[in-house]
């Protein structure tokens, strides 16, 4: 079991590798390490607006979590949508991987 964040990338991405090895398609190694990371970021972030929730008096963790996963994901899709506004030839999933990129490295 992975113990610290980099652990769990590492095993995120040996896990997408296997999957894209296993469905016979190119190899991409970097692009599997580094959609593990922002979903390692993002998973971490979803805990700690968890915990956040918790703080304020919320004791559900369920409850705390899927809100936070909510929040997260709307925030996301606020920027995706900016993304997809300012260059609207680009698809709805490069849009996506954008903004978590800037969620990731901005907030």
């Amino acid at each position: 079991m992975a113990d610290n964040f980099w652990d769990k990338v590492r095993e995120r991405a040996y896990f997408k590798y296997r999957a894209r090895k296993s469905m016979h398609i190119a190899d991409d190694a970097m692009e599997d390490w580094d959609q593990a990371f922002r979903e390692q970021v993002i998973e971490e972030r979803i805990n700690e607006e968890a915990y956040f929730h918790y703080l304020n008096g919320y004791p559900d963790p369920d409850a705390n979590w899927r809100e936070a996963y909510m929040e997260i994901n709307a925030r996301i899709g606020f920027l995706a949508f900016h993304q997809h506004i300012n260059n609207m030839n680009k698809s709805p999933m490069e849009n996506w991987v954008d903004a978590q990129k800037i969620y990731v490295n901005n907030f």
